[in-house]
């Protein structure tokens, strides 16, 4: 049995590449295995194309047949490594790599989603969390603007493009996912990488997103990459993962009263299977009971704490590990530290 503890968070793949998706529901089992996802394409085509808490809620002031209480939690990864001080900003960051936007125009017209940004742009000075944070910072900028109606997939393009103009991030890398939940019912979700929604009904997963991935641990991500790196790469024969934003693929599906939505980051689908999530849920009632406002918050912050729990047990044979034994043909066990996002949505 192997225990692994590589970096912090900051993926670092010596295994042979396979293009292959997770299985959020496969039970499959890294002690303590800190990695991060690679910006780094090495195995590909240089030219691939390839703790805190907040909530916000509206009062019941708009008559409509579907209501929405929104909730999030978050835990950053622990940033003791001196290569996080030559960057204060991403060691200092609430959420890590991490972030999340939160816009509820009304009670029944929520958007919401979250980012990831790819932790190793850290080793070569840059501030891995910029990416993810000015990224989530125009998505909720445009959803306000002039009530905006068109689709997530257009958010989600109007938004990156806002970001590389912009110019504040000078090199980095992040996933995202971004739903809209609409005044009807609808759930409309664009998802680029590995974050992850899942839609739970009377408690069991009914509806959920699929991992975009190049090979284990490599998701689809969009990237801002100076000329002068990307020159520097392809001298030496590799390149970057480097996807648009018009990759990202579109999902719909009828919410129903009741519904539990949660959007999370990878630091959560990495470590806790979907039955475990629907049996948290069930625990605590989220579906069969009106919830208040201080309940919902409560409930997302401690699934948040559980996550986090299990990703520094040793022994917690996590999806992560689990899928790593598979490829590899080892045996791997134990928790996957990451930073840890979750968008806990309760339909009413």
């Amino acid at each position: 049995m192997f225990r692994l503890t590589i970096g912090f968070g900051r993926k670092r793949i010596t295994t042979s590449f396979y293009n292959k998706l997770y299985n959020a529901t496969t039970h499959s089992s890294a002690n303590n295995a800190y990695f991060k996802r690679t910006f780094f394409n090495s195995a590909f085509n240089a030219s691939s194309n390839s703790s805190g808490s907040s909530s916000s809620n509206f009062a019941n002031n708009t008559i409509s047949a579907f209501n929405y209480k929104v909730s999030v939690a978050y835990q950053p990864k622990d940033r003791s490594d001196p290569i996080y001080e030559k960057v204060l900003v991403a060691k200092n960051s609430p959420t890590g790599e991490d972030n999340y936007f939160i816009n509820q125009r009304e009670s029944n017209d929520l958007f919401c989603g979250v980012a990831d940004g790819v932790g190793g742009w850290i080793e070569m000075g840059e501030d891995s969390s910029a990416i993810s944070r000015e990224l989530c910072s125009k998505l909720s900028e445009f959803t306000n603007k002039d009530k905006f109606s068109s689709t997530t997939k257009q958010l989600l393009i109007e938004s990156f493009n806002e970001v590389v103009k912009e110019g504040v991030v000078k090199a980095g890398s992040t996933t995202c996912i971004a739903a809209h939940l609409k005044p009807n019912g609808e759930l409309e979700v664009s998802n680029l990488g590995d974050s992850w929604c899942g839609v739970f009904r009377n408690d069991s997963l009914v509806y959920h997103t699929n991992f975009q991935v190049l090979s284990f641990n490599a998701p689809y991500q969009l990237s801002i990459i100076p000329k002068y790196i990307l020159d520097s790469a392809k001298t030496k024969g590799s390149g970057f993962i480097r996807n648009t934003p018009e990759e990202a693929d579109d999902y719909k599906f009828q919410l129903m009263k009741n519904d539990v939505v949660i959007l999370a980051t990878d630091g959560v689908t990495d470590n806790v299977d979907t039955g475990d999530l629907a049996n948290f849920l069930r625990d605590n009632e989220i579906s069969t009971k009106t919830q208040s406002q201080e309940n919902l918050d409560r409930i997302t912050k401690d699934l948040v704490g559980k996550t986090v729990a299990l990703s520094k047990d040793p022994q917690f044979p996590s999806i992560f590990s689990q899928e790593l034994s598979k490829i590899t043909g080892a045996n791997y066990v134990g928790g996957k530290e990451d930073d840890i996002t979750l968008v806990l949505v309760k339909v009413e």
